[in-house]
């Protein structure tokens, strides 16, 4: 019996001490990056400028800039800040009126779809390029700003999506230097999917030449094939305000077509209706 209860014993010792483990190897270190990223590991060193960092299951060692870094919550509990991610709007760089004539930037777009997939930065970039190249091709008068650059200027003041909201156009058309800034909102609904299919039949023909007869022999073949194509609601919305706070162009439609890329048809449609659009009236 006492046997049995120190079997029992060292049975329990040893499962406590497993699941302690399990538990101690679930915390890992969690690196919030000011973009609003979140990064899971293990935080190896920290250095003046930057810290050493590596992802769950992996070996390799990346290393991340402090000036990317909102703050580092350690497995223990410890959180340590490293840099505030908000810039005060009191303090943001303005420019003059001259400097911003006939200058248009276009903002990355607020996506809504009930496809987590179509709710990512890189799907808001896409659809930001394509209308700056609708502008760009569809408007004239008018001076597009680069991508690469209104993008950095609103990185490099802490505006991401959230805190973009925070500012009046007037503020943002001067941060960015332009005389018109250009809101976009995309919602883009998935349907579903539907199947096609189709088949066709082949006869070749053989005829016996040798034996000189009209005889004649052949095969038949037939082939299926089907597709399938997923559906997809679409609408643009644009908004465009001036420099003076003045809204000079509010607009949404519904996309043509229900392929993914409808977006493209309907955006040029709405651009070239602008106040600089080749089919303004």
């Amino acid at each position: 019996m006492k046997q049995l209860k120190l079997l029992l014993a060292t049975i329990l010792l040893i499962s406590n001490f497993c699941i302690c483990s399990a538990l101690a190897q679930e915390k890992t270190d969690v690196v919030y990056m000011i973009n609003g990223e979140t990064k899971d590991g293990k935080v190896t060193a920290v250095h003046d400028k930057s810290i050493d960092f590596i992802y769950n299951g992996e070996d390799l060692t990346y290393e991340f800039k402090k000036d990317d870094i909102q703050k580092i919550v350690f497995a223990s509990g410890r959180t340590q800040i490293i840099a505030q991610p908000k810039t005060s709007i009191s303090n943001l760089p303005t420019t003059t009126a001259e400097e911003r004539k006939n200058k248009i930037a276009i903002l990355p777009f607020t996506m809504v779809s009930n496809d987590q997939g179509l709710m990512s930065e890189a799907m808001s970039d896409q659809i930001q390029h394509a209308t700056i190249n609708s502008f760009k091709k569809n408007t004239n008068q008018i001076i597009v700003q680069d991508p690469m650059t209104t993008n950095a200027l609103l990185l490099q003041n802490n505006l991401d999506p959230s805190l973009i909201k925070n500012l009046m156009p007037k503020q943002l058309a001067e941060l960015l230097g332009v005389e018109y800034v250009v809101y976009g909102t995309a919602n883009i609904s998935f349907e579903g999917t539907r199947s096609y299919g189709s088949s066709s039949t082949t006869y070749k023909d053989k005829r016996d030449k040798e034996k000189k007869k009209e005889k004649s022999s052949g095969s038949e073949y037939t082939s299926n094939s089907s597709s399938t194509v997923s559906n997809y609601d679409t609408s643009i919305e644009l908004n465009i305000f001036s420099d003076a706070g003045r809204n000079v162009y509010s607009v949404s439609r519904n996309g043509f077509g229900n392929s993914l890329d409808s977006y493209n048809g309907t955006i040029n449609y709405l651009v070239k209706r602008t106040p600089w659009g080749s089919k303004h009236k």
